[in-house]
């Protein structure tokens, strides 16, 4: 667990100081890419770190860590990754906090960057996770969130068609690796997020949702996901040495939960969920 100062702006730093040491939170979906890509093109931060906080046990089904590190390599980064206890009893809050604070102790890292849009339960907890925990750690930790409460559909116009400040407008490549029910099946899986699946994704949203859904739970549609509808890993984009390679398999993995239970990362009461089946990636 870590913890950092956060702040919506860039720390400041002087024309003859040294940028601050800066890592971005990473899970490899699309969000932590376009917080990377604001914090690389910032020269008052000097980004040197992905760090994935890896709860134990947990399998990262949606983010495989074998296309975490894949990522790492292409971008020329690396790739750290702080565990975050899972025992009962364990608080939270304050194993993030000495997780930032060893990053700090360890590597030199004054500065955590987030691609965080908004609160998990969105709307409901005014202030950003990280940046909670890092004023916690004190010592000058500082967070960064360039995408904190952006506009949804700038977001992934900037991902799919590029940045309009650049005059070659590279854009990411990005595809979806966990979708869930009821907006989603089996066929999202291994598909690029681009126009197409973004036209689609609007035309979700316009339906709205059934006098049925609204009554079991179901929660409007989130443009970019924030309520774990789906999830998403980059392959290639404007910052990567080189493309990474994915090798799945034809079927994706299937997981249906009687009655939508809720648990973390099913927020938005979904029966089915599917995940990527991964052979390789490189």
């Amino acid at each position: 667990a870590t913890t950092i100062t956060t702040m919506a702006a860039a720390p400041s730093s002087t024309a003859s100081s040294t940028p601050p040491i800066t890592a971005i939170s990473w899970t490899g979906g699309k969000d932590c890419h376009l917080a990377l890509h604001y914090a690389q093109r910032n020269p008052q931060l000097q980004v040197q770190y992905l760090v994935t906080f890896r709860p134990e046990e947990a399998n990262f089904r949606a983010h495989p860590i074998s296309i975490m590190q894949a990522q790492a390599t292409a971008l020329g980064l690396e790739l750290l990754f702080v565990t975050i206890p899972s025992s009962p009893d364990t608080d939270y809050r304050q194993a993030y906090v000495d997780g930032i604070r060893q990053l700090q102790q360890t590597y030199g890292i004054t500065v955590l960057c987030t691609g965080d849009i908004d609160t998990m339960i969105l709307g409901t907890i005014p202030r950003n996770w990280i940046e909670e925990c890092c004023e916690a750690v004190g010592n000058g930790m500082k967070s960064y969130l360039p995408l904190w409460q952006k506009n949804r559909e700038e977001c992934l116009q900037e991902l799919i068609h590029g940045d309009a400040t650049t005059k070659d407008r590279p854009a990411f490549e990005i595809i979806f690796t966990c979708v869930k029910s009821p907006f989603f099946d089996a066929s999202w899986i291994g598909r690029r997020l681009d126009s197409d699946a973004w036209q689609e994704i609007q035309n979700k949203i316009a339906q709205g949702l059934t006098p049925e859904q609204v009554e079991e739970g179901i929660q409007p549609l989130d443009p970019c996901g924030e309520r774990g509808e789906y999830h998403t890993m980059c392959i290639n984009g404007p910052m990567y040495q080189k493309r990474v390679e994915l090798f799945l398999n034809q079927e994706p993995h299937r997981q249906d939960i009687e009655g939508g239970t809720k648990w973390k990362g099913n927020i938005h009461n979904a029966e089915t969920l599917w995940f990527v089946s991964l052979k390789d990636a490189k």
